[in-house]
């Protein structure tokens, strides 16, 4: 095959990588310009091939020609479509006037943004976050090592004394829970009684526990801090026995001691101190059950236990230990006078700020930013899994699901078997090892995770179904409520992910509808409540909006221009297509939102008209074999002269055809550097003869076998037309090498053709069989005789599962393919997913798929 890079492409070889059922005949054609005036400008080479856009056929000639089509007495079958949703009037009325001054300030302040975020990005160390009172309390306990009478932090107990809140509690300020406030206010009251100091303080924290503990009951179980009870009731002990006045008897803390009890039970010693646990984050609340020599080969690299400064605390007021002592002197360096109630949570932080960026549609603008963060990630990346920290002797199964998807859709080698260490031995997946609670958000991440399994992993199959199930079961019974975090709105996440799987979504849907749900003041939960800037924080939140808005004003203007064009061209007119431009646009604007794709956009909206045009054009005229014959011998020969021969409303199709293809394939020349008329030819050919071969089959009332059809059909559907016409404007100058990856014969078009095929027959084919048409529900029915349509749609849906998840390892693994070329591959096949998810959604532009739309192109992010 000649290199595409040499100006010239062979039209053999073209054909020979599409699989073309056209001619092979050798011949190659130089662009040249469309020259002339009011007459028909060709150049003619190797049999008669023609080029060039035929003159004097204007919009108006075009639209007075279907005008007279439409009173034609052709006995092509008619079909009635539902009208247009998308009409000129309601666009242009949806369209806010566009104020270029405005307009400037906000691109400023985008810039802004983006500077301040890259800064957020460049400067993340081992994770920020805010004082946590409680660990700084115990923190503050710590005797000076040299045998004073102060303590050996004095900067921790000052703060104690300078940050209770007005209510004489203390915790977290921002957001206002029960059991945190309690569990902060208690260990404060403890520590300062013990420095026998604040006299006025403690009262305040005293009175403050005595009027709210009672509201512990009200509260949902899923708000209390990780080991609560554990902690909670050791220092309740404690301050009873210090003589602090608090209502011991009360029954909510008599339950909480049951709980305790109950716990402590199932805490087998022995594997206690054979492996790291959770029990590690706790220890403070267990200091007379454990073993402490047992428990020190357990302690993380970095001194700490499970990254607890409190845990930590404790550990070193028990044993003395050299390198927990240095652990805390090293955080109170870096935070001066308190302490968080994690550190580090470098792997959490990083992680969780990409997947922000990413679900809000903002990525773009911080690609090295992310590259950078990913390959620390991938550094500690361990395949039994990770957790919020480098040095976490203990991982959990958020950060490590969170990890193995973001990692892999960004190409890195990481195995599945990770979340094998988070499953116990009824199947069911946890967070932590030996903990069989689990959290809305941590199954909802793993579920997230399944969506990017590869062929062959089983473990993710298991992890979809399981996540599925809790998440469904969630929303029905404690409305999403989670145990690790309080975000603005998590039941709309799991709403939404439930519905709209990774399959069944596109990138502008999912940022739209996260701008919606993300918060900026979120807040998580361990031993205490605690933010996470990096992660939640306005910024973010800002930015988004802006840029959506400022992309939806670009795609509004290039909606109106397609609109003009669609216009102008005639097609508007026709009888047996629907009007469908918006969805058409959707469909890839969704997904190739950037700027810098807007002649891809474009390209792409008009390739796919041309496939829906010849697709009811060759059902409408399938009985009819001299107008299908005349029309494909037209497209064949690329001879514009053969219209006079043709009926009005096939002379339209006709030139607007020729003239469409004959324009892109002009700017496309200029993008690559050659020639690619005879390309753009090629797979017009190769379309057409699909449609060919299936008006014989309604001709001949034929039924081929599944295999057959599919070989066959999964062309006709036009997908592998579209892309890779629109491919050549991504930006990328693609070798014969690369078209050969993603071209018609890869593994990579057939796939998203399949998939494609698969759905669309499986949500039309009553309809389809009612005009006459065969569909691979018919066709499998027809290979194994005796089985319902139930089952056929059982057997079609099991093969497209399959080729979704092989589509996946393509999407993946396919890295000689550059990234612009596979991201428009594979989102054209999560389109198709979402159009037809539960019916067709492009013919009859339901009213789903037009929210969808509306949100994504018209309704500006408030």
């Amino acid at each position: 095959m000649n290199s595409l890079a040499n100006g010239r492409f062979s039209c053999r070889a073209v054909a020979e990588l599409n699989g073309s059922f056209g001619s092979t005949q050798r011949y190659s054609i130089k662009f040249s310009s469309f020259v002339g005036a009011g007459r028909r400008v060709c150049s003619k080479k190797a049999g008669g091939s023609q080029r060039g856009k035929i003159v004097g056929c204007s919009a108006e000639g075009i639209a007075s020609t279907i005008a007279t089509g439409l009173t034609d007495s052709s006995k092509s079958s008619k079909r009635e479509f539902p009208p247009a949703f998308w009409k000129e009037e309601m666009i242009n009325s949806m369209i806010s006037a566009y104020d270029e001054q405005d307009a400037a300030e906000k691109e400023k302040r985008m810039r802004t943004l983006i500077d301040e975020i890259k800064g957020m990005f460049r400067s993340m160390g081992d994770g920020e976050t805010n004082p946590s009172a409680y660990d700084t309390a115990w923190v503050a306990r710590i005797p000076d090592v040299e045998g004073s009478d102060c303590p050996q932090f004095p900067q921790t107990l000052q703060w104690i004394l300078k940050n209770q809140l007005s209510d004489g509690s203390w915790g977290e300020e921002l957001c206002f829970l029960t059991y945190d406030r309690i569990l902060a206010t208690l260990a404060c009251v403890i520590t300062l009684t013990l420095w026998h100091t604040g006299d006025a303080q403690v009262n305040k924290g005293v009175e403050f526990i005595r009027k709210h503990a009672e509201r512990i009951e009200k509260e949902a179980d899923n708000h209390r801090p990780s080991g609560f009870e554990i902690v909670f009731i050791s220092m309740l002990n404690e301050a009873k026995a210090l003589g602090i006045d608090l209502p011991y008897e009360l029954p909510v803390f008599k339950q909480i001691n049951e709980m305790r009890e109950i716990k402590l039970k199932k805490i087998p010693l022995n594997v206690v101190h054979a492996i790291p646990t959770t029990i590690l984050y706790s220890l403070e609340g267990l200091q007379e059950i454990v073993d402490w020599d047992k428990m020190m080969k357990l302690q993380s690299k970095d001194g700490s236990f499970l990254s607890s400064p409190a845990s930590t605390a404790a550990v070193f007021m028990r044993t003395g230990d050299q390198k927990s002592l240095d652990f805390l002197t090293f955080v109170l360096k870096k935070f001066s006078d308190h302490v968080p109630c994690h550190y580090p949570l470098d792997l959490f932080e990083r992680l969780w700020a990409v997947d922000t960026v990413e679900r809000l549609g903002i990525d773009r603008h911080f690609k090295d930013e992310i590259k950078e963060t990913l390959d620390y990630v991938y550094m500690y990346w361990d395949e039994r899994g990770i957790g919020w920290a480098r040095d976490n002797a203990v991982g959990d199964i958020d950060d490590t699901a969170m990890g193995l998807r973001i990692l892999r859709l960004h190409g890195y080698n990481v195995s599945s078997d990770a979340l094998k260490t988070f499953r116990d031995g009824n199947g069911e997946f946890f967070c932590f090892m030996g903990q069989t609670q689990r959290g809305v958000t941590d199954m909802l991440n793993v579920h997230r995770c399944s969506q990017v399994a590869l062929p062959g992993e089983k473990i993710m199959e298991e992890a979809k179904l399981c996540t599925q199930r809790y998440l469904t079961n969630a929303l029905e019974s404690v409305g999403a409520f989670d145990k690790w975090a309080l975000k603005k709105d998590l039941q709309g996440e799991v709403e939404y992910e439930l519905k709209y799987p990774w399959h069944r979504s596109l990138p502008r849907l999912e940022a739209r509808n996260y701008l919606e749900q993300y918060g900026a003041n979120d807040v998580w939960l361990g031993k205490s409540m605690y933010l996470m800037p990096c992660v939640s924080n306005a910024k973010y939140l800002e930015l988004a909006k802006l840029d959506f808005n400022s992309v939806q004003r670009i795609q509004q203007k290039e909606i109106q221009e397609l609109q003009r064009w669609w216009i102008a061209s005639g097609l508007s007119k026709l009888g047996f297509t629907p009007d469908r431009l918006v969805e058409t646009y959707f469909a890839v604007a969704a997904s190739m939102f950037e700027p810098e794709y807007a002649t891809c956009r474009a390209v792409y909206t008009k390739i796919s008209i041309f496939i829906v045009i010849l697709n009811y054009f060759y059902d409408a005229y399938a009985t009819s074999g001299n107008d299908v014959t005349l029309f494909s011998e037209a497209v064949t020969r690329w001879d514009p002269s053969l219209v006079d021969k043709m009926r009005p409303q096939m002379k339209t199709c006709f030139l607007s055809f020729y003239n469409t293809m004959n324009e892109i394939a002009q700017e496309g020349s200029k993008r690559q550097g050659h020639d690619v008329l005879p390309y753009i030819r090629n797979l017009m050919e190769v379309q057409v003869a699909s449609h060919n071969s299936e008006a014989k089959w309604v001709q001949d009332k034929y039924i081929p076998s599944l295999d057959e059809y599919i070989k066959n059909a999964k062309i006709s559907m036009g997908l592998g037309t579209i892309v890779l016409t629109s491919v050549l404007f991504t930006g990328e100058l693609l070798s014969s090498n690369v078209l050969s990856r993603i071209g018609h014969g890869s593994k990579f078009l057939h796939l998203i053709s399949l998939t494609g095929r698969l759905i669309y027959d499986s949500k039309t084919y009553q309809e389809n069989k009612l005009r006459g048409k065969v569909s691979a529900i018919d066709c499998c029915i027809k290979d194994h005789l005796g089985i319902s349509e139930e089952e056929a749609l059982n057997h079609i849906y099991t093969l497209m599962q399959s080729a979704l998840l092989e589509l996946n390892w393509e999407l993946v693994t396919n890295n000689d393919v550059p990234e612009s070329c596979r991201k428009l591959v594979f989102n054209t096949a999560r389109a198709m997913q979402l159009f037809f998810m539960e019916k067709d959604g492009f013919t009859l532009s339901h009213l789903q798929m037009q929210e969808h739309i509306k949100k994504c192109l018209f309704q500006p992010v408030l």
